[in-house]
């Protein structure tokens, strides 16, 4: 278990954006990394818990201690990939207008 935390650490670590040229200029606002790094970090947190709370399943091992942990981890990567949208929503910010309103072409009255 120990080896599977060390990985979503790593994981984590390694979804960390690389800082980005002053001249960068982005066409698109919006980006998944809340997503990502809110899915494996929920994922790894469900694990976590779903093995310290199993006990003596664990201790024996097999797929016993597999009936509580795989479940307490899709439930915590689906409860983090949820609030990793949230974050992306939130700090990609309103999203810029096409343009100005087109003008009335209409004919004018009596015309």
């Amino acid at each position: 278990m120990k080896n599977l935390f060390s990985i979503l650490c790593a994981l984590l670590v390694g979804c960390a954006a690389a800082p980005k040229g002053d001249n960068a200029v982005e066409e698109s606002t919006t980006g998944h990394g809340g997503k990502v790094v809110g899915a494996v970090g929920g994922a790894g947190a469900g694990a976590a818990m779903g093995y310290s709370s199993a006990g003596l399943l664990c201790t024996i091992g097999g797929p016993l201690c597999l009936i509580v942990v795989v479940p307490a981890a899709i439930i915590g990567g689906v409860v983090g990939l949820a609030a990793g949208g949230v974050v992306d929503a939130v700090s990609a910010g309103p999203r810029p207008q096409g343009g100005p309103p087109p003008g009335d072409t209409s004919a004018p009255p009596g015309g």
